[in-house]
């Protein structure tokens, strides 16, 4: 009758001996781990000042890396030395199961999993998003300290580049920073410089006078201030990325994450379910996609000549009709002309026939309207030539203009098919990109949740490896932990990960691989610890 309550007894006791080693043990990896996140960013070019506002982001980066670590010291050194003093011996010999003195570590084990897994999948990505911009706001500020303040930024990723002022067409006060992962590796300050442009080759030139650059020194690690370098001229270019830098996962919470891989797979099942391309296509897709885009460039290039050719042909066409009408109208003008003259031929010769006295400048005269005649006659001969000679020309614009309309028909139905075809590998590209992004965060999210699990993992792994140790050591058990966590749970995470980006293995059993394969050999491990 007093087994039940002996029972809640040594459960107490194995639960205040676990926390006596895990609160110091957790602190200790917590400011392990802080260390290496703040010695990370003091390399990146933040300084001891400017972290001072990162330290409470930097423990909550730190915690889901630390809480499963000193989870599996603490198991493995509790229950290493209830085993080197022989108490595990006498609770089994005692006629009590040893599950008892399991059971409330693994409650203790679930709990501070749904802790991590609170952590790991909401806190952190809004502590990484805080980072970044109070990491952007301390850079602000130590510039503001050497700067007045800039009237223009412009963003040329990785690059931003601010301009305090501009006099008489000269940018004062530049600066240039370099980011890598969210982070200043490089920053260039000149008291004044130039930016040209070349859009041809995609780039944007500066040239700088009198400034010096600040780069964080990676190579001493005890050495916290950056190298420091002078210039009186530099030039550098920058090549313009047409690929705009994605929004990273680490940013977004796991509910967000599966939020938008149910819309992008709702999206998805909107498609059409024949030919569906895979993710391997995607480097024959993009190929095929640049291979149209510059045929449609060059089709595109060629129906715009062929169309100014038309409207040249066209107008030259107008012309030669306008041309034709001119010459026409010459020529009805010189045949009335003529018909004029012939009429005063007939008019002369019929005064001369009634016997009236002949005139002596008659005879000029006649010859006169004669010699005008003939020279109208050749003029009409002239003209007619023009005319056929516009006919020919006119006869030749149309069969131009024939042959150019079909060719511009043809153009256009070409670069309707391009177009067609372009958009249709545009939408596998489209449903590929979808694919990947619903990859990218499947991998994201479980990459969350199976370190935030490796809580429960740990104290399954923990609590037969302290009964193999039999002791209670506290550098036996952290020992022991640097060989679980370094050795073999992290390679076999960094290998899943790997596995996960760069192959087409099922993310899930790829991520969760490290944890079903030790929470295998602990339970086997422990089963062979349990006599039958």
């Amino acid at each position: 009758m007093f087994l039940p309550f002996f029972d809640k007894i040594l459960q107490r006791y194995v639960t205040r001996e676990w926390l006596r080693t895990f609160i110091p043990s957790f602190l200790c990896f917590e400011f392990l781990i802080f260390l290496g996140f703040g010695i990370q960013l003091l390399h990146k070019g933040l300084d001891i000042i400017a972290l001072r506002m990162l330290i409470p982001h930097l423990f909550i980066q730190a915690t889901p890396y630390s809480i499963p670590s000193a989870l599996l010291t603490a198991t493995s050194m509790t229950y290493g030395r209830m085993s080197s003093d022989r108490e595990v011996l006498a609770i089994q010999s005692s006629g009590i199961s040893i599950y008892k003195i399991i059971m409330p570590i693994l409650i203790m084990g679930c709990a501070f999993c749904f802790l991590t897994v609170v952590l790991s999948s909401e806190i952190l990505p809004m502590s990484c998003y805080r980072i970044m911009l109070l990491q952007e706001r301390a850079i602000n500020s130590i510039l503001a300290g050497r700067m007045a303040s800039f009237q223009k930024k412009i963003d040329l990723h990785p690059y931003q580049i601010y301009i305090g002022k501009v006099e008489d067409g000269v940018n004062k006060d530049i600066v240039v920073i370099e980011y890598a992962n969210d982070y200043v590796t490089n920053v260039i300050i000149a008291e004044e410089g130039a930016i040209e442009t070349d859009p041809e080759n995609k780039k944007i030139r500066l040239i700088l006078y009198r400034g010096e650059f600040i780069k964080p020194n990676y190579k001493k690690i005890g050495e916290a201030a950056p190298r420091i370098g002078a210039f009186y001229k530099t030039t550098f270019e920058i090549q313009l990325k047409e690929k705009k830098p994605e929004s990273s996962t680490k940013y977004m919470t796991v509910l967000q994450l599966f939020k938008q891989n149910r819309e992008i797979r709702k999206s998805l099942a909107e498609c059409a379910k024949d030919n569906m391309p895979s993710v391997k296509d995607k480097d024959s897709l993009s190929k095929k996609l640049f291979a149209c885009q510059t045929e449609t460039i060059a089709l595109s290039e060629r129906h715009n000549k062929l169309t100014t050719d038309l409207k040249r042909s066209n107008e030259n066409l107008e012309r030669q009709m306008s041309r034709i009408e001119g010459l026409g109208n010459e020529i009805k003008a010189a045949k009335n002309y003529i018909l004029v003259a012939s009429e005063n031929i007939i008019q002369v010769k019929r005064e001369s026939r009634i016997g009236r006295p002949q005139d002596e400048d008659r005879d000029k005269k006649v010859e006169d309207i004669r010699v005008t005649i003939d020279n109208e006659t050749q003029r009409i001969y002239a003209l007619e030539q023009k005319i056929a000679e516009a006919r020919e020309s006119q006869n030749a614009e149309i069969k131009n203009i024939a042959t150019l309309t079909q060719s511009v028909a043809e153009t256009a139905e070409e670069r309707d098919g391009l177009l067609k075809k372009t958009k249709s590998v545009e939408y596998n590209l489209g449903i590929i990109n979808r694919d990947i992004t619903i990859r990218k965060n499947d991998i994201s999210a479980h990459k969350r949740l199976s370190q935030a699990f490796s809580c429960l993992t740990f104290i399954i792994i923990g609590i037969p490896l302290g009964i193999r140790l039999r002791s209670g050591n506290l550098m036996i058990a952290f020992g022991a932990s640097f060989m679980v966590i370094l050795f073999i749970y992290y390679p076999l995470v960094v290998a899943g990960i790997v596995l996960a980006e760069d192959s087409q293995l099922p993310a899930i059993p790829v991520l969760w691989g490290a944890n079903i394969l030790l929470i295998g050999a602990g339970l086997l491990t422990f089963k062979k610890l349990i006599p039958k």
